[in-house]
């Protein structure tokens, strides 16, 4: 499970969600659009609930490790559609997570 942290406060939620919540907030931002993401979270009570998430450009998203369940939420059409939608953009998707865009020079490809 991980907790993730936007400017309300924190949610928590299965761990490929919130990684595919970070890749595709992170793909919005490096395309400079929005979008509306739809999750299911673990409320404050331990019972199922839903979230929303306008990303973009101006998200500021932190993702954490959560202990606090001892189950894995997990929502596999949830999960891969928000990869997908990754995978649709300009970016290819290995290359988005490191925010490098294709053909970026390597660090040791500079004088220092």
């Amino acid at each position: 499970m991980k907790r993730i942290f936007h400017p309300g406060g924190s949610i928590v939620t299965g761990t490929a969600l919130a990684d595919a919540v970070m890749l595709y907030a992170e793909a919005m931002s490096n395309r400079r659009e929005t979008d509306v993401v739809d999750i299911p979270v673990i409320t404050a009570d331990g019972s199922h609930g839903r979230a929303q998430f306008l990303i973009g450009s101006s998200s500021q998203l932190v993702c954490v490790t959560s202990t606090e369940s001892d189950w894995e939420l997990t929502e596999i059409a949830t999960t891969q559609a928000l990869q997908d939608k990754v995978r649709m953009g300009t970016m290819p998707a290995a290359l988005a997570w490191a925010g490098a865009p294709q053909g970026s020079p390597q660090f040791d490809e500079f004088d220092y």
